[in-house]
């Protein structure tokens, strides 16, 4: 599959899909339903590890995440 059938897919420019592949971009949320229907991956492991990702990239680092993330759990059950 050419990378132009792949953008087209997803819904971005070629261009975008170039700098995802060199990692000089992160994939986008609104991407993943198309990436795993044309590589027929399951959306839903697809989805957790993005946001594993995200959350690691962007708090990672941070010393209280895991309670934060245990707090936001617990909100959403209420």
């Amino acid at each position: 599959m050419s990378l132009r059938e792949v953008a087209d897919h997803i819904g971005i420019d070629i261009s975008m899909l170039s700098k995802i592949e060199h990692g000089e971009r992160h994939l986008q949320s609104h991407m993943l339903k198309g990436l795993a229907e044309i590589f027929q991956l399951d959306y839903r492991m697809l989805q957790i590890n993005y946001l594993s990702s995200r959350i690691k990239i962007e708090f990672g680092e941070q010393p209280f995440i895991e309670e934060a993330v245990s707090q936001f759990l617990n909100e959403r059950v209420k």
